[in-house]
């Protein structure tokens, strides 16, 4: 049996565009051509189109696929495997994605006033990414009691302290818009709100950690967030700090 392209494409499902481009790209050129010269398809171009298809549908991209056709050593039973791991890993990285997405979405609902914005949203969920290499670095300076605290496990844990941070994150971006100082009473006591009832106080006024090397190191993380929040904070739990300090005194 010999087919044209428009025929060998219908019969297996395809396009005449799709075929033209395996032929350029050299992995499925026609076996033969007909009397004028053009290419014709015969039965054994039916199997190199399915191993094909059966690849696209491991997740190989067509270059992957020419690369692997032109090999001489070309294994099917190790392209399973390499492909095996490959989707692993992409399972799990889409996995995390979505739970980043779900933890983004339960804070958003929680927001009455609907006052998140890309930046706040954008900024949490970078946090989020990076809390896994956060906690490896912390864990060289802080007890694991706290850094369980500070990363739990429970979800129902995780997710207040998300809140918290949002709302955090909230305080900052009222006071920009509405000029008020790190300074301000009001800001004061709403920090000090947010933090009383979160184990990341133990992270920021940690009297015994106060490593040159520590900050050298997650120095690198305060990019994720805006120089001017950044600023306001630092500000803000200065001040903070002095009072507490002074309230021990007194």
């Amino acid at each position: 049996m010999r087919l044209t392209v428009s025929k060998f494409a219908k019969l297996a499902d395809t396009t005449v565009r799709t075929l033209r481009h395996y032929r350029q790209l050299g992995i499925l050129v026609p076996s033969q051509k007909n009397e004028n010269d053009h290419y014709v398809y015969i039965n054994e171009d039916f199997k190199r189109l399915h191993e094909i298809q059966l690849l696209q549908s491991l997740g190989l991209s067509l270059n992957e696929i020419k690369t692997c056709l032109e090999d001489p050593k070309y294994s099917f039973n190790e392209i399973i495997r390499v492909q095996e791991q490959s989707l692993q890993q992409r399972r799990e990285a889409i996995d995390c994605s979505l739970a980043l997405i779900e933890r983004i979405k339960w804070l958003t609902e929680q927001d009455q006033l609907h006052e998140s914005n890309s930046e706040i949203l954008m900024l949490l969920m970078n946090s989020m990414r990076v809390e896994e290499a956060q906690k490896k670095l912390l864990q060289k300076y802080f007890s694991k009691d706290i850094i369980d605290k500070v990363f739990p496990e429970d979800i129902s844990k995780q997710t207040y302290l998300d809140g918290q941070l949002y709302n955090l994150l909230l305080l900052v971006h009222r006071a920009i818009v509405n000029d008020l100082k790190p300074d301000h009473p009001v800001i004061q006591q709403q920090l000090h709100g947010i933090l009383t009832d979160t184990p990341v106080r133990n992270l920021i006024f940690n009297d015994e950690v106060n490593n040159e090397e520590l900050y050298k190191n997650v120095k690198p993380y305060e990019s994720l967030v805006p120089k001017h929040t950044m600023d306001f904070l630092k500000e803000a739990f200065e001040v903070l700090n002095i009072k507490k300090n002074s309230s021990r005194k007194d």
